[in-house]
């Protein structure tokens, strides 16, 4: 591995379990641990699914002002012909970290997509006037969106 960092059992296993509906979590985040060595389950930053009223504000405000991160969200939008669901990877790479943050961030990253087999929609931001429901819907399809998360385009 280029980064030399592995992806801790922890989070292979979330991931799996929100790909099967297992997991009652609806986005979860992720960081490298205090060696830097893995990258693991950020135990505090997390939306349940039984708790997922104004999801994309509160998504929003879990991304850290100064550090990177990864999330992974369990979307749910409507289009014209159908409801659709889909997992989210996304990397947060705001302005103001420090290089060493996003290198470190950037150069893991594919490792991380690595162990999210089937993932396909991938969404990395950089500051918070780029987290918007309209981007987020390029993100998610071509076709035109009706709703996402409940709340209407």
């Amino acid at each position: 591995m280029a980064s030399g960092v592995r992806v801790d059992d922890s989070v292979t296993a979330l991931f799996h379990d929100m790909k099967l509906k297992k997991s009652p979590k609806k986005a979860a985040f992720f960081k490298f641990s205090e060696d830097e060595k893995y990258i693991v389950v950020e135990r505090e930053r997390e939306i349940l699914t039984e708790d997922s009223a104004n999801f994309f504000q509160r998504l929003k405000a879990l991304f850290p002002e100064n550090k990177c991160c990864y999330c992974l969200a369990d979307i749910h939008y409507i289009t014209a012909e159908s409801k659709k669901q889909d997992l989210l990877f996304m990397m947060w790479a705001p302005e103001d970290a420090t290089i060493k943050n996003k290198l470190l961030f950037a150069s893991s990253k594919s490792y991380l997509k690595h162990a999210f087999p089937g993932v396909i929609k991938h969404w990395e931001l950089h500051s918070r006037e780029e987290f918007t429901l309209d981007v987020l819907a390029q993100k998610l399809t071509n076709d035109k969106i009706k709703s996402i998360e409940g709340q209407c385009l």
